[in-house]
């Protein structure tokens, strides 16, 4: 994959693992708001439960991965879930009964860590990365370091961000609002603990995957229709990703 401003750890491939001729219907006509707003989300069936990773069911969260998402990642990507509490609040499996029929994996990026992402990019060439520099601008250093936004806390220091690495839902229950759920929970989370003390989430989406762009959509989260992201995947044809991104404020809990 292409250098990034992402510290070496895996990406999440396709974010909303949908074809691209279709639209997840996790929300009804309607929902989709700004990033501020509130969403009402379909409630889940009964028979489905949102659950916390533990010992014996993190292994189905990487079995969804690979059968939903053409890139292997290694063993510590799902180790490390039960090594850091962070990791574990922000990554949840979604059962139909006894299922494991999707799951989402988000990685908690410190200021440090940040900060450190910046610095490296601003060292490589944004022309070839990013076609065109106005992207580490508006993007890297306005949107994503809370410039104008409140992006402090409270002793002044930039609030973390939230990488979404892998949100998946198998086909058959992709109506079932279960994505839509998942991505809920973690809004929320975010929003409530201050442990996490974070302003924004985002992820990479392949440019060809409408399904996904119009799924975050609905979500509530803006579709960076800047210069898109160039040679992200090395698999996919095209090779380009666009950046999603939403603010997490109080209204996300």
């Amino acid at each position: 994959m292409p250098d990034s401003p992402r510290p070496p750890e895996p990406r999440a491939l396709l974010s909303w693992a949908s074809s691209t001729s279709h639209s997840p219907t996790d929300t009804q006509p309607g929902e989709a708001g700004s990033s501020s707003t509130a969403l009402q989300i379909t409630r889940l069936p009964p028979n489905v439960s949102i659950r916390a990773p533990t010992k014996t069911n993190v292994h189905l969260l990487k079995r969804i991965n690979s059968l939903l998402l053409p890139v292997s990642y290694p063993e510590n990507f799902y180790r490390e879930i039960l090594q850091n509490p962070e990791s574990e609040a922000l990554t949840r499996l979604a059962f139909y009964d006894e299922e494991c029929v999707g799951g989402i994996r988000c990685r908690l990026e410190t200021a440090a860590e940040y900060q450190a992402g910046l610095e490296r990019l601003e060292r490589l060439d944004t022309m070839d990365i990013y076609g065109g520099s106005r992207i580490l601008k508006e993007v890297a250093h306005h949107r994503f370091n809370g410039s104008g936004s409140g992006g402090g806390n409270e002793d002044g220091h930039p609030k973390r961000k939230i990488y979404i690495m892998t949100l998946a839902v198998l086909s058959p229950y992709r109506s079932l609002s279960i994505g839509s759920h998942l991505l809920d929970y973690m809004l929320s989370t975010a929003a409530k603990e201050p442990t996490i003390d974070a302003d924004l989430a985002y992820a990479h989406v392949w440019v060809s995957n409408d399904g996904a762009l119009e799924f975050y959509r609905k979500q509530g989260f803006e579709v960076d229709n800047g210069p898109i992201v160039r040679d992200y995947y090395r698999r996919l044809e095209p090779r380009d990703a666009r950046l999603v991104f939403r603010r997490i404020t109080s209204q996300c809990s």
